[in-house]
Parts: C-alpha cells; structure tokens; sequence
C-alpha cells in the first residue's frame, strides 16, 4: 500500500537542534536535506521546528544544523539580543530581543545555503518551494505548512505551500516567502521579542500561542482535506525537543522531594509564570493524541500489543524512573537533572546548550526515556514508545 507520510516539528527554541539529531540518526547526519524532505508529503513546523525544516529545504545536512543548536553565539545571533538582554534585572520586564533583527538573522543563515541556479532562499515564496523541491519518493509535490498567531485577528494562521489547499478559509490568501512564515511563526511574544513579526502588512506572533506548539494535529488536518478518504495510508511522524516532568507528592507520597513535585500554593507571580510557559509546553496527553485518535486509532485494551499504528512521537521526557522506587535517570546526576528543568527556551549560555546536547545523548542512548503517545501509571506509556529505539523502529517498519 502506497504510504502518506507526514513530518510534525515542535517549537523549541535552544532545543531545536534535537529535531535534526533526531531525523539525522532515522535519516543520515550527512544526508542533504531536500532528500530528507522528499521522504515525506506534508510537513509541519512550529517556532525551532519551522527553522529546523526551512533549513532541510535549504539543503543544510541534519549535522549542519545541528551545529547551529551546538554553537552559542550562533543562537545569539539568531535570537538578536537588544540591549537590555544583558542587564538582569531589565530582561525580567523588557523584551530580550528584536524581532528586526532575528528575522535577518533568519535570512543571512537561510541564503547562505544557496543553490546554483537558484534565488537566495529568504526571497522564495511559500508556493514557489514545491518545484525547488522536486517530487518526492511518491512522485508527488511535498506540501509546507508553518503556524503562527495572527496578531490583530487573535486567531490561529497557517502558511501553506499549496495554495488550493482544501483546508484554506475564504479569506484573502497571502503568499509570503517561507522566511518571512519562519519569522512569524518564530515570535515568541512579550518577555521575548519587542513587537510582532510584520508579513504581508500583517502581525504575527509565535504559533504556540495559537496551541501550535506542536503542529501535529494541524498537519494531519492538512492531510486529511488533501487526501479525503485515504487516512488508512497516512504515517506520521511528530518530532519534539524536550519536555520535563516529576509525578506528584500526592500521587506518589513515597518519591523522595528532590524527585517529585509539591504541587505549593497559588499566587500571582507563581500564576504569570505558568501563563508565561504553557502555550510552549505539549502536554502528552493533547496535540500527538488527538491526532492519534483523529486517525481512528486503538486505544488499550482494545490495542492490546501497545502498537501506536500510524503515529509515532519522538521526543525526550526527562522525568524520574520508576524501578520499585523513583530513581533518577541513567546518566544524569540530581543537579544535572534539576538544571533541565530550570532551562529557558532561549538559553544560550554554553553551560545550557552542552546539558541540552547531553540530555539528547541519553534519550538517543535510551537513558532518557521517550515521550509516549498517551501517558499513564507512573508516566509510563499507554500508548506508544517509552524508549528512543523503539520509536524508531517502528517509523522504519511503518513508513518503509
């Protein structure tokens, strides 16, 4: 059966160089990028995850990429510090960073991949990249999807490659460049950047704050609309960077404080930062399982060989483990463990971007576990992989 594969890159800031260890490890760390594009038929990016793809599209090698994530002042430059960046108590009130700046930022790395005969990427429009591309590995266009939040409109906004999409609305279309789409796509709001992102005489901000942080569910609609009635063929891919978690005191009474979560008390500083942090965060419980369920998928225990069929999430959980009492994960020692969860998404000490490069190793490694499709006793999997390896295997047997 022809398959129809489908590539989902979460936002993730400093992080966002685990998406092409990732794909480099399921595809080859030296494989051009456009041949790592043309496995797939639609492919979705949030924030990290839009530059991340741009840059395959680019022909950046997953290793090239990644030694954009691995080098500090490479991130400072993509982050384009303003001034108050650099004076504690300011950037705690200010915006860090301007958005002029990181959208250049974006174009200088983006052109400097140019190709011969081609334009300087930052100036190819979203419809323009299908025939750059080529056909992929079914002989069909490959479609771009970018999301974003639509300053004035307060809406969810989608960029697409593939301008008679199904699933477009009645409203005037506009056709940006696949740059301009990463910058708005890449504005994180308020503490971050100091306005939104300007495209076509519209306001942007970062599409987590629409709920596309991860931009499965978003790239499965997609599908969906273009190919009614084929879910059956659909394999899909969802890629995300990081996420911590510690079970609760109350839920576990017996893990030590040091491993678990005192859920403390309410209060308005406490509050803001929640608000501040969770349109960044996917849960694993939301945006991969409702594409899993959209899909029509089992669920235990009707699912009784745990099989996640169509839809595989890759993405490391830093959380204890539990072998007859919590522990921590192998690899990490309690200060390394607790320094991951007190990472920002727009770290760029070298300090971080090591930790972040180590975190990575583990979960390739299996130290760290894996983020499952739907998680449950003891952030155990119900459904999907609790471990790198086997989420990997099973993308190779389904998508092949």
């Amino acid at each position: 059966m022809e398959k129809i594969r489908i590539l989902s890159l979460d936002g993730g800031g400093s992080a966002a160089g685990i998406h092409a260890r990732t794909l480099g490890r399921l595809y080859g760390m030296d494989t051009p990028g456009r041949e790592i594009i043309r496995e797939f038929d639609f492919v979705a990016g949030n924030s990290g995850g839009s530059i991340v793809f741009t840059a395959l599209c680019c022909n950046y090698t997953p290793h090239q990429i990644d030694e954009f994530y691995s080098d500090p002042d490479t991130l400072k430059r993509m982050y384009s510090p303003r001034r108050v960046a650099n004076v504690p108590l300011l950037r705690c009130f200010l915006p860090r960073y301007s958005s002029e700046g990181k959208f250049e930022a974006l174009k200088a790395m983006f052109d400097r991949k140019k190709q011969l005969q081609e334009p300087a990427p930052s100036g190819i429009h979203m419809d323009a990249w299908s025939g750059l591309l080529g056909k992929n590995t079914n002989g069909r266009d490959v479609v771009l999807l970018v999301t974003a939040f639509d300053y004035d409109r307060e809406r969810a906004a989608f960029f697409r490659s593939n301008a008679s999409s199904p699933a477009r609305s009645s409203t005037t279309a506009i056709n940006p460049t696949l740059a301009e789409a990463v910058h708005a796509s890449t504005n994180a709001p308020i503490l971050y950047y100091d306005k939104p992102a300007s495209v076509c005489g519209r306001r942007y901000w970062d599409g987590a704050l629409a709920g596309y942080n991860n931009p499965v569910l978003a790239a499965v609609i997609e599908a969906l609309a273009s190919r009614p009635g084929e879910a059956d063929k659909f394999r899909v891919l969802s890629l995300g960077v990081g996420t911590c978690m510690k079970p609760l005191q109350s839920d576990e009474p017996m893990a030590s404080s040091a491993l678990s979560k005192n859920p403390g008390i309410a209060c308005l500083l406490r509050d803001l930062g929640k608000a501040a942090t969770a349109v960044f965060g996917d849960p694993p419980d939301v945006a991969t399982f409702h594409a899993y369920m959209a899909l029509r998928q089992a669920m235990p225990p009707d699912n009784v060989t745990n099989d996640p069929g169509q839809i595989v999430r890759l993405c490391p959980v830093v959380r204890p483990i539990f072998e007859g009492e919590w522990r921590l994960p192998h690899g990490l020692c309690l200060k390394e463990f607790n320094a991951l969860f007190k990472l920002g998404l727009d770290t760029t000490k070298r300090r971080d971007v090591e930790l972040i490069r180590k975190m990575c190793d583990l979960w390739l490694a299996d130290c760290i576990a894996n983020q499952p499709i739907r998680m449950g006793r003891r952030m155990c999997a119900d459904v999907g992989q609790d471990a790198f390896s086997a989420g990997a295997a099973h993308w190779k047997a389904i998508s092949a």
